[in-house]
């Protein structure tokens, strides 16, 4: 997928004519598309969002992600790492005046250089208290919002800090007073134990990790190689999936295109189709960075 520029006077072209700006992006304003999307539960969490949601993380563009809602995309992935923070600064302004009819996923971590007593004991534990509170508060301010609706730990590394009891306390919490509608944790393949014991102790409710059609991939930034035991994997999914718990893919496309039969020509959309063919998977979150991009993967929330 080539990243192109993001084009102003394109993105006005292609939206609804004479319609601009935030709070006037929705469904009901939609010209072209009438028909509504397919919603899909994220596990037992009540919280509904399109079978495709919008990877912001390669984006600086509010109207791109302004564009992806009005495409009819209600799921918005950011982080609080991805640009020093400013990607939730994005998602904040383009949904603003619509926050309750987006879904809003955002993630935090605990860094080892963050945490001099690495969480052994009441120190520890209160390293882990402070800065878990002073990110979600940055993420909040961010994002201009008093809640959101799925926060993740980002990228887990092992067990030790996301079973950790503050950590749990924490995430438990704020479910508890309503910052949180529901929490959980990303991670990659190399750590399927930590969606297994998730399995286990059925604490978290969302669990976010790459799922593709060849079971491994290259990061697009870093160059890392990726794979992973994809029977084994769908096995822990459909697990979790019994338990209740919501499984969001990520790196959809970075398998390569896909073809569902050799007359086809393969295509990054039919990969995404491809993952969410899987019925334990809620949502696959699509990196975005072009107008055409959301072209061509909107249609699959239908």
């Amino acid at each position: 997928m080539v990243n192109k520029p993001l084009s102003r006077k394109k993105f006005l072209k292609t939206t609804i004519a004479g319609i601009a700006g935030i709070g006037l992006i929705s469904k009901s304003l939609k010209a072209s598309d009438t028909s509504s999307p397919v919603m899909r539960n994220i596990g037992n969490t009540g919280i509904m969002t399109t079978p495709v949601g919008f990877g912001a993380s390669r984006t600086n563009e509010g109207s791109l992600i302004k564009y992806a809602i009005e495409k009819g995309i209600n799921f918005i992935d950011t982080g609080r790492s991805y640009s020093n923070g400013n990607n939730e600064r994005i998602v904040g302004q383009a949904v603003s005046g619509i926050r309750k009819n987006i879904v809003i996923q955002s993630k935090m971590r605990l860094d080892a250089e963050e945490l001099p007593s690495k969480g052994k004991g009441l120190k520890g534990a209160g390293e882990i208290r402070s800065i878990l509170s002073s990110k979600l508060e940055a993420s909040l301010k961010a994002l201009n919002t008093d809640y959101i609706d799925i926060m993740l730990y980002h990228d887990a590394p092992d067990e030790n800090l996301l079973f950790h009891q503050e950590t749990l306390k924490f995430f438990s919490d704020m479910k508890r007073t309503g910052v949180f509608k529901a929490h959980g944790f990303s991670m990659h393949n190399d750590l399927m134990n930590l969606a297994e014991r998730n399995n286990a102790e059925k604490f978290y409710d969302v669990i976010m990790l790459p799922f593709n059609h060849k079971g491994s991939f290259i990061h697009s930034v870093t160059g890392r190689y990726s794979e992973w035991d994809q029977e084994k994997l769908i096995r822990i999914l459909r697990e979790a999936q019994e338990k209740g718990v919501g499984i969001i893919a990520m790196k959809t496309c970075s398998g390569g295109k896909y073809s569902a039969s050799p007359g086809l020509e393969p295509t990054f959309k039919e990969a995404v189709k491809w993952v969410l063919q899987n019925e334990f998977v809620c949502s696959a979150a699509v990196a975005m960075a072009n107008f055409e991009q959301v072209d061509e993967h909107a249609p699959l929330i239908q």
